[in-house]
C-alpha cells in the first residue's frame, strides 16, 4: 500500500517549486516598478563629461551601460535579439531620466503618472507576447507604436 504522506509532501515541494517559479502578481508588479524606476534613475543620475556632451553621445553611455549589464546578467543563457529589445526599452527609459529633468520643473504628480503609465505598457506587452508565445514561439515581439495627438 503506498504511502500517502510522501504523496503529500512530493506535492507540496512541487507546489513550493512552482511558487517560486511562478510569483504573485504584485510581487511582479513590484519588480517590474523597480526596474523602471532603476532605468529611470540611471539616465537622472548621468551627466554630461568633457568626451560626451551632447544628448546623443549621453545616449550612447547609457546604451553601453544597459546593455553590458543585461549581457552579463544574461550571458549565453538568452537570444542576442532578446537583449537588445529588452535594452532598447530600457536605454528609452533611462533617455527619458535624463532629459526631462532638463526640459521641465520637478512635478511629483506628473512624475507618479509618467511611471504608471510605463508600467501599464509594460504590462500590455508582456500580455501580447504570451498571446504571441501561444501562436509563435520564440518570436520577439515587434509592436506598432502609437501616437495620438488631441
Amino acid at each position: 500500500m503506498p504511502d500517502k504522506s510522501k504523496k503529500r509532501k512530493n506535492l507540496k515541494i512541487a507546489e513550493s517549486k512552482q511558487e517560486v517559479n511562478e510569483p504573485d502578481p504584485q510581487t511582479a508588479i513590484n519588480a517590474i516598478q523597480a526596474t523602471i524606476a532603476n532605468a529611470f534613475n540611471l539616465g537622472l543620475q548621468t551627466q554630461p563629461t568633457q568626451d560626451k556632451n551632447t544628448t546623443p553621445d549621453v545616449v550612447k553611455g547609457i546604451e553601453e551601460a544597459i546593455y553590458g549589464q543585461l549581457r552579463q546578467a544574461y550571458g549565453k543563457e538568452v537570444p542576442e535579439d532578446f537583449i537588445k529589445s529588452n535594452a532598447e526599452f530600457f536605454i528609452q527609459v533611462a533617455t527619458m531620466g535624463y532629459i526631462i529633468p532638463r526640459i521641465c520643473a520637478f512635478d511629483k504628480e506628473f512624475q507618479a503618472r509618467f511611471f504608471k503609465l510605463i508600467e501599464i505598457r509594460v504590462l500590455e506587452t508582456q500580455r501580447l507576447a504570451e498571446e504571441q508565445a501561444k501562436e509563435e514561439k520564440g518570436k520577439i515581439i515587434q509592436e506598432d507604436k502609437k501616437i495620438i495627438i488631441p
